[in-house]
């Protein structure tokens, strides 16, 4: 029997640490938050200009969550930098 147990989460851009923390919540786990240096996953993109990192910040402080899936996906985030310069 499978059980319904939602887990929700949150995700938020934090300057002062210049970092996406996660936080995964349900009805029996509240654990340790995620916490994903936006400077050092940002280092290892490859920036056409030094302008188009504006598109990695943007994107940790509107969707963090999809932020921190990128940045957890082997080349998520360069390939999110390069589809930006092919659409702008």
């Amino acid at each position: 029997m499978k059980q319904n147990n939602p887990c929700y989460l949150f995700g938020m851009y934090e300057p002062d640490t210049d970092s996406v923390i996660v936080n995964a919540i349900n009805d029996t786990y509240t654990g340790t938050p995620l916490t994903i240096s936006c400077e050092k996953c940002n280092s290892a993109v490859l920036l056409d200009t030094p302008d188009d990192i504006a598109y990695l910040y943007q994107l940790a402080q509107e969707s963090p969550l999809l932020y921190a899936e990128l940045a957890c996906k082997s080349n998520g985030l360069q390939e999110y930098v390069d589809a930006m310069n092919e659409f702008n």
